[in-house]
């Protein structure tokens, strides 16, 4: 059995190959690239605005807000400018891409941990969410 020590280590070599892969290299690059690209910046920014005038209008009437459609419309038209965006969007891209190898490896470490009775589940959520590994 090994220590806590021994399994952080496991988990930081885990976690340095994942950060090794061409993907995350390249979600590096592209994070980076946004922090840096005004244009971006300014995208940001604008649906940052509409989603907070946006909610702000939901909070206070909803569909009966004089302003709902207006700020219905602002929200979807500065999420389609951000979106649409080549940086943005190879951005997401590789956001989903990582999102499934992490998921991928969390459910082999979930598929390899023997539970104390000597059975093998196929997830936690089986488990009604109690892992007692």
């Amino acid at each position: 059995m090994l220590n806590n020590s021994e399994y952080i280590e496991l988990c930081e070599a885990i976690g340095d190959e994942i950060l090794s892969l061409s993907i995350c290299k390249r979600y590096k690059e592209l994070q980076d690239e946004m922090k840096r690209d005004p244009k971006i910046k300014t995208l940001i920014a604008e649906f940052e605005k509409a989603k907070e005038i946006y909610e702000e209008v939901e909070r206070y009437g909803g569909k009966y807000h004089p302003d709902y459609k207006e700020a219905t419309n602002r929200l979807i038209g500065t999420k389609i400018a951000l979106f649409q965006n080549e940086t943005i969007s190879a951005f997401k891209e590789c956001e989903k891409e990582i999102q499934f190898i992490l998921d991928e490896i969390a459910k082999c470490l979930t598929e390899a941990v023997a539970f104390k009775d000597g059975k093998k589940m196929s997830s936690c959520k089986s488990n009604g969410g109690n892992c007692s590994c």
